[in-house]
């Protein structure tokens, strides 16, 4: 049976400067999938680019989007260099259902902003399921993971 998951993405930031500004355009998506069974680790991806692909035990049902992202108010001309803190994992409320890994992320590994101090960056990443048969998804519902963004500048 088929098991449709519908996709938030959350993202929790923290600003090393009072005066910079980290917008979110659009938080990253996975869309809707399905997960039909839980006996192996299978992975779902979306690029910066826009593409999703999907590898073994997970359907796409409908594609997600890459997240969009806007900082504002840096010096000028700053180079700001991106990492993640992963992997990031879901936490549903529902007791002994399987949870959902960030396990790879698709970001610049820096971006350089511009005389007013302002710059666009996005990012896309894979979600991987836990392969633990034991346990499985809850049909129907969203998931939500919080993923921390590190600036460095």
């Amino acid at each position: 049976m088929l098991k449709k998951q519908n996709w938030v993405f959350g993202l929790i930031f923290a600003s090393a400067s009072a005066a910079a500004d980290f917008i979110i355009d659009r938080p990253l998506d996975f869309g809707e999938i399905a997960v039909r069974s839980n006996t192996l680790v299978s992975t779902v991806s979306v690029y910066r680019n826009g593409s999703t692909q999907s590898t073994n035990h997970i359907f796409i049902i409908k594609p997600g989007s890459p997240g969009a992202f806007t900082l504002t108010d840096f010096p000028p001309y700053t180079t700001v260099n991106l990492s993640v803190d992963l992997p990031a994992t879901s936490s549903m409320a529902y007791p002994q259902t399987a949870q959902f890994s960030l396990t790879s992320v698709d970001i610049p590994s820096a971006i350089n902003l511009g005389a007013n101090g302002r710059g666009q960056f996005t990012l896309g990443g894979t979600l991987s399921t836990s392969g633990n048969p034991a346990n499985n998804y809850y049909s129907g519902a969203s998931y939500t993971i919080y993923l921390n963004i590190n600036l460095d500048y």
